[in-house]
Parts: C-alpha cells; sequence; structure tokens
C-alpha cells in the first residue's frame, strides 16, 4: 500500500474526530445533569443507562482521582465518573490476572519468533480487556474478529506503555534493528514519548484503546485483496463516536480548552504514526523464515492466515 494512500485515510480520520471535539465543545455549555446526553442517538442514551448500572459492586468500589487534582474547565457528570470507574477496574482486573515477566527476559540470541510468541499474551490480556466493555462484548463474533485484527496493531502499544508504567524497553531496540530495520525501534520510541506526557493519566489512555478498537476504516490492510464485511459498521461507527464524546468530556475535565484540544490531536496522529510503523514491521514479520511457528493469534492479527 502506498504511503500517500494511507495518509488519505489519515487525514481524513483525524478531520472526523477533531471536528467532533469541537461540536462536543458548543455543546458542552449547554449541557446540565438532565441533558448530558443530549448530543447522542436516542438508542445509545437508552442503552447507556442501563450500560452505567454497576454490575457488581466491585466496578465502582476504586474511585477515580479527586476532582481537586484537575482544572476545573469541566466537571464531570456521575454517570461519566461510573463509566470511567468501571474503565479502570476492568482494566485493572486484567492486569492483576497476567503474567509479563517474560518482557524481561531477553537476550542476545532471542529470535523474532520468541518475542512474537511471548507478546501474545499482552494481546490476549487486551482482548479480555476489550471483552469486559458492555458495548464491545455485544458485538456479532464476527466483527468483533474483524476489529481485533484490524486495530491491534495500532493500539497495543498503549496496552504497553501502561502495563509497563511508561518505562522505555532499551533492551529491545537492538532485537528490533537486527529483526525490523535500524530506525524502526527508533522511530516507535519517539512516538511512545508523545504519550508520556500523560503518564500521570493512565485512564485516559484506556478510554482512548476503546476509541480506537472500534475504528473501522483506519487501517492500512494487511492485504489489498482483502475487504471485511462487517455485520454492522452503523453501530460500531455510534459506539465510537459515544466512547469520543466521553474521551472529549474527560479531557476538559483533565485540561484547559486549548490543552484538550492538542490532547486530542497528539492522540489521533501518534495512533496514526504507530499505523505506519506497523506496516513496517508487518512486512518484516510476513518474510520471517519461522512465520508458520507463531502463535496463532499472531498469525491473524498480522495476516498470514
Amino acid at each position: 500500500m502506498r504511503k500517500d494512500w494511507i495518509r488519505t485515510e489519515e487525514e481524513k480520520q483525524l478531520r472526523q474526530l477533531v471536528k467532533l471535539a469541537r461540536e462536543q465543545k458548543k455543546t458542552n455549555s449547554l449541557l446540565n445533569d438532565q441533558q448530558s446526553l443530549i448530543t447522542l442517538p436516542t438508542a445509545l442514551r437508552k442503552k447507556r443507562r442501563l450500560m452505567i448500572k454497576p454490575t457488581s459492586q466491585e466496578l465502582v468500589d476504586n474511585p477515580i482521582y479527586q476532582i481537586s487534582l484537575f482544572g476545573s474547565n469541566y466537571i464531570l457528570h456521575d454517570n461519566d465518573r461510573i463509566l470511567l470507574n468501571n474503565i479502570n477496574n476492568a482494566y485493572q482486573l486484567v492486569a492483576a490476572k497476567s503474567d509479563y515477566s517474560y518482557t524481561n527476559q531477553f537476550t542476545s540470541s532471542s529470535s523474532l519468533l520468541q518475542f512474537m510468541n511471548n507478546e501474545s499474551i499482552m494481546h490476549e490480556s487486551l482482548i479480555h480487556f476489550f471483552k469486559s466493555i458492555p458495548e464491545f462484548k455485544q458485538l456479532d463474533i464476527n466483527d468483533q474478529i474483524i476489529l481485533i485484527k484490524s486495530n491491534f496493531n495500532n493500539i497495543i502499544h498503549l496496552h504497553y506503555m501502561i502495563m509497563r508504567n511508561f518505562q522505555d524497553r532499551s533492551d529491545i531496540g537492538k532485537h528490533m534493528s537486527k529483526w525490523i530495520n535500524e530506525d524502526f525501534h527508533y522511530e516507535m520510541t519517539r512516538t511512545h514519548r508523545y504519550f508520556y506526557r500523560f503518564m500521570n493519566y493512565p485512564l485516559l489512555l484506556k478510554l482512548t484503546l476503546i476509541v480506537f478498537i472500534f475504528s473501522v476504516n483506519l487501517s492500512a490492510s494487511w492485504n489489498m485483496n482483502q475487504f471485511y464485511e462487517y455485520k454492522n459498521k452503523r453501530i460500531l461507527l455510534e459506539f465510537q463516536n459515544f466512547y469520543t464524546t466521553i474521551l472529549w468530556r474527560y479531557l476538559n475535565y483533565l485540561f484547559v480548552e486549548k490543552e484538550a484540544v492538542k490532547a486530542m490531536e497528539i492522540i489521533v496522529m501518534q495512533i496514526l504514526r504507530y499505523q505506519l510503523l506497523m506496516v513496517t514491521m508487518t512486512d518484516s514479520v510476513r518474510q520471517s523464515s519461522d512465520s508458520d511457528q507463531f502463535h496463532s493469534l499472531m498469525k491473524s492479527i498480522f495476516g498470514l492466515v
């Protein structure tokens, strides 16, 4: 796929999300406790009322950060706070049950095959997180699979950063230079560091993960002859718009208006940068002589099956 084609899609996606953010900004001044869902479709408003009801006491026990820690540009409504609590706690449950000790076991003799198979653990844990999100869980299984295949390579890096507490993996650089090319790790680290400004707000990245898992036109396909057929693309777009609205409200809660707009631009542009980098990695993975021995999940995500 030519990069100028990819960038055309990137620009469309950026315009779409920034436009939504600006429209939401205009409506924020009109919102109150009764009107907080005014910009959402009727069906989605009804569904949200059901979704935000705690399914267990465990989901809302751990409060999000105290409001005194943030700016006063926007006050979150109770429903928003419950939703964010549920997202945060669902992620913490996944993290608590996963063993990432393998990330410190690579040696100079480690192969791309070993790396890929070990990384399947991280991918599986992120799948478990998405399966705890009501909207994702209610999708047709075919659509769930397509979303994972299409979007995981673009967003898995946010999951890595949260799990590693925003620490660089300098040890992996020499391996990536050998497996991919010399510039790959440098560019990947450079992209990571754009997100490091959010290290005090990991919930922001957890919410971003949900926004982008519902993307239907962001990914550069690994096979130009492959066309995914979603069962219900309209509902995917509704879900993404819903969570983008929540993301925008949360950004305005954390930051003043100018910084919220800048944060949205950074998030979108760096996800698109990950996309281009993963096109490079996918090309290398597909040329690997050991690709037939990769974990089945990694084969699927990298288009080897």
